[in-house]
């Protein structure tokens, strides 16, 4: 398979700086220092790069203040790196990458800057590109190791992505990045603004293990989707995949910030070479699931990250990071 997990080494990390003022609204600012502090972080263990707006730039690096990362100008319509830079995979022993069509979800008009972001950073990255006549999100899918491609039904075959039929984004998908198989979720989290991007329910760790979200309260629309979700998994990767571990993180207790309830998850985390980032929420489960991924990763650093005032914008700390592999 040419993609490369995420537990891997990576060269450095991407992250755009918040700009959508209808999105964020009053809370904007406050997301900007939880994201200054979470790059500030993750600059300990990795290079990162912070690409924001050139009417940003005086307060971005103000606020980020840090020798080692660099900032970036550019044209940004939102903040969702993981959504709008390549897909980077190896071929023949070298790092290239993907551009897939970015479309604002289908449903927000301000998307074109970002639509072009995937090639500028490749090209800054001097990394060749290639562009694919599909609408992919980075938060739509997520890979394992053993050539396993993972996504929602709700996500890239909603008509609002404007893709062709099942089989041909299958046929598509499997020979760009030379996958097994591609195991298809029905839905993600409800009320995702994504309409169900797979990064918040279920992610491959690696060793065969995989973690999924779940909901505790049978009565919700969660519960039953992750359940469903759950035996799918269980089904289409016992056939492959030896000594098999689906472990289960729990959902967040509802969580409300600004009279907005989140669509919130821990799944939703970035990892580097020493350290797992996790969303804190400052709810009851933050301690279980700060033990669970303690035995998980028990060679690695567990740092929870207050992102409340980011996920307010429609996301969490996977979703405004990118890494990038390192070969």
């Amino acid at each position: 398979m040419k993609l490369i997990p995420e537990w891997k080494d990576h060269e450095k990390c991407l992250i755009a700086w918040p700009c959508n003022k209808d999105l964020y609204g009053s809370v904007i600012e406050d997301a900007r220092l939880e994201i200054a502090n979470f790059a500030n972080q993750i600059s300990d263990d990795e290079q990162v790069e912070i690409y924001c707006n050139s009417s940003d730039f005086k307060e971005c690096l103000q606020i980020i203040s840090n020798s080692k990362i660099n900032i970036t100008q550019t044209n940004l319509d939102d903040s969702w790196m993981r959504d709008i830079a390549p897909i980077f995979y190896k071929n023949n022993g070298r790092l290239e990458s993907y551009s897939f069509n970015f479309n604002g979800y289908g449903k927000y008009p301000n998307y074109e800057n970002d639509n072009k972001l995937s090639e500028f950073i490749s090209s800054q990255l001097k990394l060749p590109i290639k562009k694919i006549d599909l609408t992919l999100e980075g938060g739509a899918i997520t890979y394992d190791e053993n050539g396993n491609l993972f996504t929602t039904e709700s996500v890239l075959l909603n008509p609002n992505r404007s893709n062709p039929k099942k089989n041909i984004i299958e046929e598509k998908l499997t020979t760009l990045f030379d996958l097994n198989s591609i195991i298809w979720l029905p839905t993600g989290l409800e009320g995702d603004d994504t309409d169900g991007h797979i990064d918040n329910i279920f992610c491959p760790i690696g060793d065969q293990r995989y973690l999924i979200a779940k909901s505790n309260d049978q009565t919700t629309f969660d519960y039953k989707s992750l359940t469903e979700a759950n035996l799918i998994l269980n089904s289409k990767l016992s056939l492959t995949v030896n000594n098999l571990k689906i472990i289960e993180i729990p959902l967040p207790s509802n969580k409300i910030i600004h009279n907005k309830k989140l669509v919130a998850s821990y799944i939703n985390f970035y990892s580097t070479k020493n350290t797992i980032f996790i969303p804190k929420f400052n709810v009851k489960e933050d301690e279980e699931v700060y033990d669970i991924f303690k035995s998980l990763f028990n060679n690695k650093k567990i740092e929870m990250i207050e992102s409340a005032n980011i996920n307010y914008g429609g996301g969490n700390l996977h979703c405004i990071t990118m890494n990038v592999p390192k070969l």
